[in-house]
């Protein structure tokens, strides 16, 4: 950067003297510089231009009406509108808790059924004096008598043509 480079004025001081908001003894240095300076002085007419712009267009553009009750839901009375909407939805939210969990009941019950077997005769406890085999030499109360042992499983046979 060169010595004249670095006696132009910096953006902060632009933006101040553009705003109006510098100091006496800044101002009045500023103003001697602008009166030498055409670079600087571009740039001073080209921020004001900037902020009349942005001046006209906020001022021409109005939020529509379906926004506000997203701003008022973002300021301080978030809790209180969000209670005021519960309000007006607990009939709807009622209907809907009792709408699921009647389904969920009629859901759990049908599986229960479908998947349940079948209900067999309740079963005989005979005594062991009366069972089969029971007590005899190798055998343990409670296991059937088989009597015959499983046959082998025999190997698949070739097709016939």
């Amino acid at each position: 950067m060169s010595t004249r480079d670095s006696l132009h004025l910096t953006d902060e001081q632009l933006d101040d003297y553009a705003d109006g908001v510098m100091s006496a003894g800044a101002l009045a240095s500023a103003e001697a510089h602008l009166a030498v300076c055409e670079r600087c002085r571009r740039a001073v007419s080209d921020t004001r231009e900037v902020l009349a712009w942005a001046t006209h267009e906020r001022a021409t553009v109005t939020a529509p009406a379906e926004l506000w009750p997203l701003v008022t839901s973002s300021t301080i009375h978030l809790a209180e509108v969000r209670r005021a909407v519960l309000r007006s939805m607990r009939g709807l939210l009622l209907a809907g808790a009792l709408t699921i969990a009647a389904a969920t009941a009629v859901v759990t019950w049908k599986l229960a059924r479908w998947t349940s077997p079948e209900r067999a005769a309740p079963a005989r406890v005979t005594p062991r004096a009366e069972r089969p085999g029971a007590g005899g030499p190798g055998r343990h109360a409670g296991h059937p008598v088989v009597p015959t042992p499983p046959a082998a499983p025999r190997a698949p046979e070739a097709p016939r043509r």
